[in-house]
């Protein structure tokens, strides 16, 4: 580098040389013509030109390789950035994409409530705005047409008010009757489950088959509204559509988890599971805790022996035995009432359960050896809890037997809602 200089330098000095030798032969000759003057001028005007332009070319010469590489250098510094840059674009690109698609997601979610809200609003609407018209013409029955009233008239009237009320309540709770005739029964006669439907139906409860159940059961798992819904099996052995497997991930256990009411008549639950086109496998055998009812309710199932108590003699197994009952404080609280011909002898440990309607006498029989269920107690009829959140939700078992619908029906539907609230806390 610095012999180019040296060399630019010494060319430029041999230059202002040239010039100053001609300036000083403008001096020494005066006389000289103007036009050999002018050449001079020329002359020198072009070789300082070319003086510089030559400096100039071997600077850039010498400077080519320093400038191309600094140019590199800064434009693949620049290219990593700017690289950089769009990575980091697309990634925020992606983030904004999936909140977005999640905003939409939670957006239709709440959208959807809001309609199904508001359907339930509407008819909750109408149907008190019809129990009020009833209301109105039996007011106007009693105090212009006094002497025409019949009593008939008058509870017609207070019936179909009464209905109106009930109907109004019932828009505030989602409820599903279970009824599918391609699906097995055990001790629920197909007669007994289909009069059983159409007996719910006509109380405004939603008919659903197995495929349609698990479907629902679903759409409630991600909404979150299991809590205000509850659904009354017709038949008494469960839909392989909502018990998959034999275990707490089914999709029944999770929407008791959830919140959500099962209402259970007959056989003993998850004694099966039924299969499309009538089969059934049997999810019992010879390990009571590898049965269904454990594995997926916790609750223990066995046919114990026992000796009665004095006066009494002579020992027997628990099922099916004719053992005194006692309806308890609970029991009492909801009204419980249940036939006694056809009851079947199918108890639970207390200790499995949180609240018994229907227990055994324990006085009168003592269980031999050790056995599960310490505290010797057994419910016929009781409700266990799976979330302390909704108290009002859980599998509730009616008391178990080979029952005639006519002779039930109207003590299970009771069953089925009692202890449900009328307003409940968002």
């Amino acid at each position: 580098m610095s012999s180019s200089v040296s060399s630019i330098l010494l060319n430029l000095v041999a230059t202002a040389i040239i010039a100053m030798v001609v300036y000083a032969l403008s001096l020494v000759y005066p006389a000289m013509p103007i036009e050999l003057r002018a050449l001079l001028s020329s002359l020198t005007a072009i070789v300082l030109m070319l003086a510089w332009h030559f400096a100039i070319a071997k600077v850039y010469m010498r400077l080519k390789p320093w400038i191309v590489e600094t140019s590199a250098r800064i434009l693949s510094s620049w290219s990593a950035r700017i690289q950089s840059v769009k990575i980091q674009a697309a990634g925020l690109r992606a983030c904004l994409g999936g909140e977005l698609e999640q905003s939409r997601s939670d957006l239709r979610i709440e959208r959807e409530k809001y309609a199904s809200e508001k359907d339930k609003v509407d008819k909750l609407t109408s149907a008190l705005a019809t129990l009020g018209d009833h209301m109105l013409r039996l007011f106007d029955q009693r105090t212009e047409r006094p002497d025409e009233m019949e009593s008939g008239a008058v509870v017609a009237a207070s019936q179909r008010a009464l209905e109106c009320a009930r109907a109004a309540l019932s828009h505030h709770v989602t409820k599903i009757v279970y009824y599918d005739p391609d699906y097995p029964e055990s001790w629920v006669q197909r007669d007994n489950a289909s009069q059983a439907r159409n007996y719910f139906v006509r109380r405004f409860f939603v008919e659903k088959n197995a495929q349609a159940l698990a479907g629902w059961i679903r759409s409630v798992l991600e909404t979150g509204l299991a809590y205000r819904s509850l659904v009354v099996f017709a038949q008494d052995i469960v839909p392989d559509t909502v018990a998959e497997v034999r275990n707490e991930t089914c999709l029944l256990r999770k929407y008791l988890d959830a919140g959500g009411r099962v209402v259970w008549r007959g056989d003993i639950p998850f004694w099966y599971q039924g299969k499309a086109g009538g089969a059934k496998d049997d999810w019992h055998g010879s390990d009571p805790f590898e049965c269904g009812p454990w594995k997926i309710l916790g609750v223990y199932y066995h046919n114990y022996e026992f000796k009665w108590s004095a006066p009494r003699e002579g020992v027997a197994t628990l099922w099916g035995a004719d053992l005194p009952l006692h309806i308890t404080a609970a029991g009492k609280d909801i009204g419980l009432a249940y036939p006694h011909r056809g009851l079947d002898i199918r108890p639970a440990p207390c200790e499995d359960i949180h609240v018994s309607y229907l227990s055994l006498r324990q006085e009168t029989f003592r269980i031999f050896g050790s056995h599960h269920g310490s505290a010797g107690e057994f419910a016929l009829c009781w409700k266990k809890n799976f979330t302390e959140r909704y108290p009002h939700s859980g599998f509730m078992q009616y008391v178990p037997g080979h029952f005639a619908w006519k002779d039930v029906n109207d003590h299970f539907s009771r069953f089925a809602v009692s202890g449900w609230p009328l307003l409940f806390d968002e």
